[in-house]
């Protein structure tokens, strides 16, 4: 048994924030007394981890304590590193099932790290000279007059020159630009994505997870009908939920099952002139169904008339 202190005052809302794996950044509040953790669905945290067991361990509150203990699982659990079959839990403590590492505590905070890069600045353009001397002519020695010429023209030249190759600089510079506001809206992007994904920080994925957690529940109670709702509710304010989808899913399909099995026992009791069980369990596909367009819908309808008519004429 482990011999660290224990939490000695639990907090009104117990989390696991799930490490590693598919599900890295999942953090689980945790409701009532026993929670159950493994592969099967019917857990109340799923690890999706094929070295899991379907039922792997579950954490119990024991007075002002929580504990985790084994279900005689393959692999068992580590806590901390060091392996367990029963122990109390603290704040930060480190739980591995398989390959999945599982942090029992609050959640953890998510900060953005990296910055968008600085643009570069422009160079200020060259400007040519405001005037140009011309000397008096009178008096002065021809060769001087024809240097002077040929330093203007030189000048001119340069100028030129000088405010092409300013003009080429600008207009690299602005493609320069164009690169960097395309990557820093690309580098925000990102990030914004990130958040979603994660999704702890939005009011959005706060009002999903409130859909979530009643989904939840009626599920676990087999109220598959009002979990489709809650969980599509989910969906609907964060589509990037990480378990409404695949709970929405399940219920889709347990309902399907449901129904199935009730028509079929419609079926038997109908063929077996059992009318009356035949009507309850045709009146039971259609309130699961719920949809006139249905199949099963409309054959359960159907059989209701028919037996209708049977009773109606053997008065």
């Amino acid at each position: 048994m482990n011999g660290a202190t224990a939490l000695r005052h639990l907090p009104a809302e117990l989390l696991l924030t799930i490490m590693s794996g598919e599900e890295k950044g999942v953090t689980y509040k945790l409701l009532g007394e026993i929670i159950t953790l493994g592969r099967a669905p019917e857990n109340d945290v799923i690890i999706n981890d094929n070295k899991a067991s379907r039922n792997h361990a579950r954490l119990e509150r024991r007075s002002q304590e929580c504990w985790i203990k084994d279900l005689e699982s393959r692999v068992g659990i580590l806590l901390n590193g060091k392996p367990v079959t029963e122990s109390v839990l603290k704040d930060g403590d480190l739980i591995r099932i398989g390959d999945t590492n599982i942090r029992f505590g609050p959640a953890m905070s998510m900060a953005i790290v990296g910055a968008p890069p600085i643009p570069l600045t422009r160079p200020a353009p060259s400007t040519a000279p405001k005037s140009i001397y011309t000397p008096k002519s009178e008096g002065k020695n021809p060769f001087i007059i024809i240097i002077i010429i040929g330093l203007v023209i030189s000048g001119v030249l340069l100028t030129r020159n000088q405010i092409k190759k300013n003009q080429r600089m600008q207009i690299k510079d602005e493609s320069a630009y164009d690169q960097q506001i395309e990557g820093t809206t690309q580098f925000n992007q990102n990030q914004e994505q990130v958040i979603l994904e994660k999704g702890k920080d939005t009011q959005q994925y706060a009002e999903a997870q409130g859909f979530y957690l009643r989904g939840f529940r009626e599920f676990r109670e087999n109220n598959f009908g009002r979990a489709i709702q809650d969980f599509e509710a989910a969906l609907a304010l964060y589509p990037n939920h990480p378990l409404a989808k695949r709970y929405l899913d399940r219920s889709r399909l347990k309902l399907n099952e449901l129904i199935t099995q009730a028509l079929e026992r419609g079926e038997r009791d109908f063929q077996n002139e059992k009318y009356m069980n035949a009507f309850n369990e045709y009146r039971t596909v259609i309130l699961l169904t719920n949809d006139p367009k249905n199949k099963n819908f409309e054959l359960a309808q159907k059989r209701i008339e028919t037996i209708q008519l049977i009773l109606t004429n053997n008065r």
